[in-house]
C-alpha cells in the first residue's frame, strides 16, 4: 500500500499504546498537533494528536493532508455511550454521523461510506470485544450527565457521542478521501461524570496541572477520577487491539 493510513486520535491517552507499538521514521508537528509518521503491522500510518473538540480535530486533519493524500482516514477514541446496552470498553463503528449545535438539536448528518465499516466486520480478538454499528454525534462540549446522554440516544436514535468526528467526515467528504470511525465507550449512559471541560486548554489538550488543583480542591471527585482513568485504559487497550487487526487484516 503506497499511501499511508490516518489514524486521528484527539487525547495522547487514546493514542498512546499504537504510538508504543508503531515503528517511527519521523516524529512532526501539524499545526498545534503531534503527528507520527511510520509503520505498524507491516502498514504504513501517520499517527496524529489532535487535541480534543471540532476545530482542533480539522486543523490536525489538515495540517498532515499538507503532506500526502492518505488511502484511509481512521478517527479513533473516547466515547461517551447513548445506549444501555454499550459496556466500557465496546467499540462503535459508525454507519452514520450527526452533528449537534450547543442547544442539543440536530444540525448535520453525514453518511459513513459503508465499504469502510464492512471492514471492521469479522474481527475476533481473544478479549472478546463488542463492536456494534451504529450513529454517533458529535457535539461541541463534554456530555457528562447521564440524563442527557439517555436523551440525546433516544432523540437522535445514536449509540454514542464524541466531540470531533463530525468536522473529519465532512473534510473527508469534501476532498473524496475513505473515511471510518471507531469509538470505544469510556463512560455509559449510566454514569454521570465531573464536566472536564475546564481542564482542556486552547489547543484541545487536558491540563495535568487544572485537572490537579480540580482534584486538590474537589476531595469527593477523585473516586470519579480514578474510576475514570481505569475505564479509559480499557477503551484504549480494546481500541488498539481491535486497529491492530484490522491493519493486520490489511
Amino acid at each position: 500500500m503506497d499511501q499511508p493510513i490516518f489514524i486521528l486520535g484527539a487525547l495522547r491517552e487514546e493514542i498512546n499504546l499504537i504510538r508504543k507499538l508503531m515503528i517511527v521514521k519521523e516524529q512532526l508537528k501539524a499545526g498545534h498537533a503531534d503527528a507520527w509518521v511510520g509503520s505498524w503491522e507491516g502498514v504504513s500510518i501517520v499517527l496524529v494528536r489532535t487535541g480534543m473538540g471540532k476545530d482542533c480535530a480539522l486543523s490536525g486533519l489538515k495540517g498532515v493532508l499538507s503532506r500526502t493524500v492518505p488511502a484511509l482516514v481512521i478517527s479513533i477514541g473516547y466515547a461517551g455511550g447513548l445506549d444501555l446496552r454499550l459496556k466500557v470498553g465496546d467499540l462503535v463503528v459508525a454507519d452514520k454521523v450527526l452533528e449537534i449545535d450547543q442547544a442539543g438539536t440536530f444540525s448535520k448528518s453525514y453518511l459513513v461510506n459503508t465499504q469502510q465499516p464492512d471492514l471492521f466486520e469479522g474481527l475476533t480478538s481473544q478479549k472478546q470485544i463488542m463492536i456494534y454499528r451504529g450513529t454517533l454525534l458529535t457535539t461541541n462540549q463534554v456530555i457528562s450527565d447521564s440524563s442527557v446522554k439517555q436523551e440525546l440516544g433516544y432523540t437522535h436514535k445514536a449509540l454514542a457521542v464524541d466531540m470531533e468526528t463530525s468536522s473529519l467526515i465532512r473534510h473527508c467528504i469534501e476532498k473524496q478521501i475513505p473515511f471510518v470511525s471507531v469509538r470505544a465507550i469510556s463512560d455509559t449512559m449510566e454514569q454521570s461524570l465531573i464536566n472536564t471541560s475546564s481542564f482542556v486548554d486552547e489547543e484541545g489538550n487536558v491540563s495535568k496541572i487544572k485537572a490537579g488543583w480540580y482534584a486538590a480542591t474537589h476531595l469527593s471527585a477523585i473516586k470519579n477520577l480514578i474510576s475514570l482513568r481505569s475505564q479509559s485504559q480499557k477503551a484504549t487497550a480494546n481500541l488498539t487491539e481491535i486497529l491492530r487487526l484490522f491493519l493486520r487484516a490489511l
